[in-house]
């Protein structure tokens, strides 16, 4: 199972000896398919009070969090600046410094995938500018490595070199990520199953993984509603029915951390078992197992 997510565009006449060089028939990266014709027409109709001419830097982390500025021009026009995509995900903050100048932190690669993306600013009349494969996702740090290993094997699972544990493989799978973060293997934490059929309980069973875990420096631990404290990358451990006393369920990873309008924060999950890229803490916890609850390792 998976919960995937998925998102006209217009581009400016009187300003286009400054935009960039569009990128023509690049795949829109949700549906595969060509994007729109986006000349003519619809660029007239759009008007000339909006463009975009660079994304500085042009190539960033695809975890997200690196800081941007989009220069151009017209973001204080007549129609505000309601939200700037890259891709199809949109930054959680932005702010408009100056009719020519936005800056933000980027937020992460749709899917964690490796590659350029249009840039789109959108209005509050709906009217939108997109420069297209005007910014690139590249792997840069720990937790890029981590989360692009996890979207690569979250559903065809790396048998040759971890196996798989029958009906409960979310904390090889986990661990198996942890590994492209930087940990290594130790006599407390480790698994030679494919080769020689060996293995830390730590490894696999869900009680003795959190004991692991615990114990690490470089882990926090954090609670149900701590999720302000939350990242991408993080670790979350189940407890299905807390009322048994019986510990540690389930463990997946944090992939999307989302500031919702009303103040809450969403968080979803990339794991094994349940295979999944973007399944929902809070529908995991009341609607897929009423009652549940659930904890959380940060990893520095």
């Amino acid at each position: 199972m998976t919960a995937q997510l998925t998102r006209r565009s217009l581009f400016t006449g009187a300003l286009a000896a400054t935009a960039f060089a569009l990128a023509g028939c690049a795949n829109d990266p949700a549906t595969g398919s060509a994007p729109a014709d986006r000349g003519g027409v619809e660029a007239a109709a759009a008007g000339e009070r909006v463009s975009l001419a660079s994304v500085a830097p042009a190539v960033g982390a695809l975890a997200g969090s690196t800081e941007v500025t989009v220069s151009g021009a017209g973001f204080q026009g007549d129609a505000a600046v309601v939200s700037v995509q890259f891709g199809t995900e949109a930054a959680a903050a932005f702010t408009v410094v100056d009719d020519t100048t936005i800056t933000l932190v980027t937020p992460a690669a749709y899917n964690f995938a490796v590659g350029a993306v249009p840039v789109t600013v959108t209005l509050d009349d709906g009217s939108q500018v997109v420069a297209d494969a005007a910014y690139s996702y590249e792997v840069q740090t720990p937790v890029d490595a981590q989360m692009q290993y996890a979207f690569t094997y979250w559903q065809h699972y790396n048998l040759a070199e971890w196996g798989e544990f029958p009906d409960n493989d979310c904390g090889n799978f986990v661990n198996q990520t942890m590994l492209q973060r930087g940990w290594v293997q130790n006599e407390d934490w480790y698994s030679d199953y494919v080769a020689t059929g060996d293995y830390s309980y730590s490894w696999i069973r869900g009680n003795q993984m959190n004991d692991y875990y615990a114990s690490r420096p470089d882990t926090t631990r954090f609670e149900f509603d701590d999720r302000s404290q939350l990242k991408i990358g993080d670790v979350v451990m189940f407890d299905w029915d807390p009322q048994n006393d019986n510990g540690v369920d389930h463990t997946m990873m944090i992939s999307k951390v989302t500031n919702n309008p009303d103040g809450t924060i969403s968080i979803a999950m990339v794991g094994h078992t349940l295979d999944a890229t973007y399944r929902d803490l809070d529908h995991a916890v009341t609607v897929e197992k009423p009652g549940g609850t659930a904890h959380f390792w940060s990893i520095a």
